[in-house]
């Protein structure tokens, strides 16, 4: 690829290219032409926040778009031919002077192409420093909430078990209430004869609203006890009637015998009372 002593260079290495030996590709939209390892690169280097564009025009374009080019050639090239052009033109001292520019040239793309990258490879320490910042504070943020929901996990299980003994505390106090109200109301039953069908119904049925069997078994127990307390009382009644007969008899006896001596003192007084007189006369 050259004319009138000009070569034909890549744009972003500025060396030659050379169509038969080297891989080149051409952005589509515009038609430059670059070693194919060089454009990639160049893609690839690209900040991902940016759109890709061409080295040279800076149209927007992408890197599945840049098709390969595939040249044909009718003669080759032999190093040792090459390195006798290269041996003849450094005798010219224009084409040393040429070759002076295009080195220049190419290292001041170079230096171009190292500034960009130095720009954003800063830019993307600095958003690299900015992300881990963010991370430690995100670590940090998440620590704290772990530690938060420890605490909570653990002042909830120490109130879970405070309200499981509570609980069984009311259970066991409910239950030791119901036992007492049920001995206060089988006492009721066994003491209480004046009780109504319906009131004595409601005491044997306390605590038992869903067991009738329990409920008719208190009744009879109570009925049974009140039997036996019915029976012993009529038994303490038939003694307290006897004693009382028993007393009465005594009191009637006692009393027809201070009415004898009465009579007896009235007559002895009588008697002393008539001697006085006859002493008199």
């Amino acid at each position: 690829m050259e004319c009138n002593g000009s070569r034909a260079i890549c744009s972003i290495c500025y060396e030659d290219l050379k169509p038969v030996v080297e891989d080149l590709q051409a952005v589509s939209v515009c038609g430059h032409v670059f070693h194919e390892i060089c454009l990639q690169q160049w893609f690839e280097y690209c900040p991902s926040n940016r759109k890709q564009t061409c080295p040279v025009c800076k149209q927007s374009c992408s890197a599945n778009k840049a098709c390969r080019l595939y040249f044909q050639s009718t003669e080759e090239v032999t190093d040792a031919t090459a390195t006798q052009r290269l041996t003849d033109s450094s005798k010219d001292p224009e084409k040393l002077r040429r070759e002076v520019l295009r080195l220049e040239g190419k290292v001041s793309g170079l230096n171009s192409t190292l500034d960009r990258q130095t720009n954003d490879l800063k830019e993307l320490n600095d958003e690299l420093f900015h992300y881990k910042e963010l991370v430690k504070k995100e670590v940090a943020l998440k620590d704290d909430a772990i530690k938060q929901k420890t605490a909570m996990q653990q002042q909830f299980h120490l109130k879970s078990q405070e309200f499981e003994k509570s609980r069984l505390e009311c259970l066991k106090l409910h239950e030791r209430n119901m036992v007492l109200a049920k001995e206060l109301a089988a006492l009721k039953l066994v003491s209480n004869l004046e009780l109504g069908e319906d009131e004595a119904l409601k005491l044997a049925s306390l605590g038992n609203e869903s067991n009738t069997k329990e409920t008719i078994d208190i009744l009879r127990k109570s009925l049974v006890i009140r039997n036996k307390s019915y029976k012993e009382l009529m038994v303490k009644c038939n003694v307290l009637g006897r004693g009382e007969a028993r007393n009465s008899i005594k009191l009637e006896k006692a009393q027809e015998k201070i009415s004898k001596l009465k009579v007896s003192r009235l007559l002895i007084e009588g008697d002393d009372y008539l001697v006085g007189e006859l002493s008199l006369m």
